[in-house]
């Protein structure tokens, strides 16, 4: 299934044709982000509510002072600068499987280290970072199991994995093409067993879906009169879950 993803016309072809749209690129006022964000505080814009989902991550960080920092699926790199922002002291690392993404967020975003490379088979040491961030992209790793598994091995003791993830009834409306049919989990407690089965502790799983996929749908209604659009995403979206999960 990896190798097919990344063939022609698989994943990251597909993946690169839509966030690198011209139209994507304008619904996001060319921000770089490119997320469903979080609408807990009326965010008068999409990139606002973006920049919000990216600090609702950060606020988990239950460490002082993270020095080595990984954002795992890091797209456009706009959320890895939010994250360099926020822990100035921290060396960050963003990895993307797609070259084009990558070289576009080394373009916009000098003194990150951003590389090309597998989430779910990441090339660092073991027991190399304090902290592993992943924004609304876990469903798409295949499999997601697989990135549970690496994320502990590359994380210190003591250090955390938060991200955000989506449990689908169908994948319809987010692509068919870009959910692994291993990652289709329905049920919140195999999912919560996922995490704990990979070794880690789990803090936090909660379904902020009311703050976040909802808020973005009723943007995509009444900013852009895209409902069909918005009404076939929120239907298929079970919880969108706000994980935090410690290395022991």
């Amino acid at each position: 299934m990896k190798d097919e993803l990344a063939t022609e016309g698989g994943f990251i072809e597909r993946y690169d044709h839509m966030i690198l749209s011209d139209a994507m690129k304008a619904m996001y006022g060319n921000s770089g982000f490119y997320n469903v964000g979080d609408w807990t505080n009326n965010p008068s814009t999409l990139e606002a509510a973006c920049e919000a989902l990216v600090n609702k991550h950060l606020d988990q960080v239950a460490m002082q002072d993270p020095i080595s920092i990984l954002d795992a699926g890091c797209g456009l790199g706009t959320g890895s600068d939010v994250i360099a922002r926020r822990f100035g002291n921290a060396h960050v690392v963003g990895i993307n499987i797609s070259e084009k993404q990558i070289s576009f967020a080394q373009e916009v975003h000098a003194g990150i280290d951003f590389r090309v490379m597998d989430a779910t088979r990441m090339e660092f040491p073991d027991e190399h970072f304090d902290l592993i961030i992943s924004v609304e992209a876990a469903f798409h790793f295949d499999t997601r199991k697989d990135f549970l598994d690496c994320a502990y091995r590359k994380l210190r003791p003591g250090g955390q994995l938060i991200f955000s993830d989506m449990l689908l009834n169908n994948t319809d409306w987010v692509g068919n093409w870009s959910v692994p049919d291993a990652n289709l989990i329905t049920d919140l407690n195999d999912y919560t067993e996922l995490c704990t089965g990979a070794g880690f502790q789990l803090l936090q799983c909660t379904d902020i879906k009311h703050f976040s996929i909802q808020g973005f749908c009723n943007y995509l209604r009444t900013s852009m009169q895209l409902t069909t659009l918005a009404d076939g995403l929120e239907n298929s979206v079970i919880a969108y879950l706000l994980t935090s999960l410690k290395k022991q």
